[in-house]
């Protein structure tokens, strides 16, 4: 393809700004979501709010980086790889918790070796 054939993509005024909108609303929810002591889905947190960042980075990247008017393969591509490592960091803070008890037991160490504080 040369670059004479190549066709420059200007994404419409209200697109952007329904964008914006998204974007700010899910940032809204995210924030709510690790604040409120009234959501508690207590699993699926991890999993709801790692869904609410992808959603949010392929909005970016498809409208604002104009992925959505290039080659449907490249915003395949793009999704394909935030979803994927959505799922890989999801399995690993899942697996976190099994560490816990060895967590606890070594901040019990740090702090009887440190004393009592405050004196």
């Amino acid at each position: 393809m040369s670059h004479a054939d190549h066709k420059h993509h200007v994404a419409s005024l209200p697109l952007l700004w329904a964008t914006f909108f998204a974007l700010v609303a899910l940032t809204v929810l995210t924030v709510v979501m690790g604040t409120s002591d009234q959501i508690q889905l207590g699993w699926l947190d991890v999993w709801v709010v790692l869904f609410i960042a992808t959603v949010k980075a392929s909005l970016v990247a498809l409208i604002f980086m104009h992925l959505a008017a290039d080659k449907l393969f490249n915003g395949v591509v793009l999704v394909s790889a935030l979803v994927f490592m959505g799922i890989f960091l999801g399995m690993c803070l899942m697996d976190s918790s099994n560490y816990l008890a060895e967590q606890q037991a070594y901040v019990e160490g740090q702090q009887a070796l440190l004393g009592p504080t405050g004196s």
